[in-house]
């Protein structure tokens, strides 16, 4: 099994080509068994996948040369034990997401450059990381269903 992360900023996108995009990617990862987390806040996109090696590669190189978005930059890679998202195609976050939650998802994510001197830098493929992504969902759709 094999995980890669990236981030990316958006081109002007509406909500509705947006959606698009997730829906491409949740018919895409059944199709080819990958699951993942795509988060989409304010133009910036960051998106963990996982699957087989082969596939989540060629994958990316796909995603690298869409032109709905640019700066694509490669957060992490590499070998896992098992799925963190293995219930989801795509699980989706968005502008939904309260500020602070994104903030913190957002400094999970930056490289060292970008994060304050005195924070702790996180591994962005850390189960901690992710186990905070599927938190903030299920709080989103329990708020959804109330």
């Amino acid at each position: 099994m094999y995980n890669l992360v990236y981030r990316s900023t958006a081109n002007t996108l509406s909500s509705t080509q947006v959606d698009d995009i997730l829906n491409e990617s949740r018919d895409f990862n059944k199709r080819h068994d990958i699951t993942g987390c795509l988060i989409y806040h304010k133009g910036f996109f960051i998106q963990y996948l996982e699957g087989e090696a082969e596939i989540v590669l060629a994958l990316f190189e796909k995603i690298r040369v869409d032109t709905r978005h640019y700066e694509v930059i490669l957060l992490s890679k590499g070998n896992i034990y098992s799925r963190e998202f293995d219930t989801w195609s795509m699980a989706y976050l968005s502008d939904d997401i309260p500020n602070e939650a994104f903030q913190y998802i957002k400094l999970m994510v930056s490289p060292e450059s970008d994060i304050p001197e005195m924070s702790v830098i996180p591994n962005p493929t850390s189960k901690r990381f992710w186990l905070a992504a599927k938190n903030l969902l299920n709080k989103l759709e329990q708020k959804k269903l109330n």
